[in-house]
């Protein structure tokens, strides 16, 4: 299984491969965090001009979203299978507002391989 850190490098990668998602990302200024339950590790996806970026989430920083699921969940909902992907988003849970929910679900939903 791959580590948490080196999957959301590689979303956050895909993200700056798809030119076409710029312009959605653009203003969209926003700290996902993201809790492994079984694993108690912590992460962040921030998106900010445009461009997206992850690493340890720390307890000193606010998140506009909190994604919490295990780590397979979480692995299943970041690898880029669509279908894997819409299985893994009825299993975890996702705090914050609902526009934002959207977003962040239309910009994962667009990087699948």
């Amino acid at each position: 299984m791959i580590g948490m850190g080196r999957l959301l490098t590689e979303v956050a990668n895909r993200l700056q491969k798809k030119t076409h998602l710029h312009l959605m990302m653009t203003g969209w200024e926003r700290r996902i965090g993201i809790v492994t339950e079984d694993t108690k590790t912590r992460w962040h996806l921030t998106f900010s001009k445009g461009v997206a970026t992850c690493g340890a989430w720390t307890e000193e920083q606010t998140a506009d979203l909190i994604v919490q699921g295990d780590e397979r969940q979480m692995q299943m909902l970041f690898g880029g299978d669509e279908l894997v992907y819409a299985f893994a988003r009825e299993q975890v849970r996702i705090v914050g507002p609902l526009r934002d929910q959207l977003k962040l679900d239309a910009i994962l939903r667009l990087t699948c391989k």
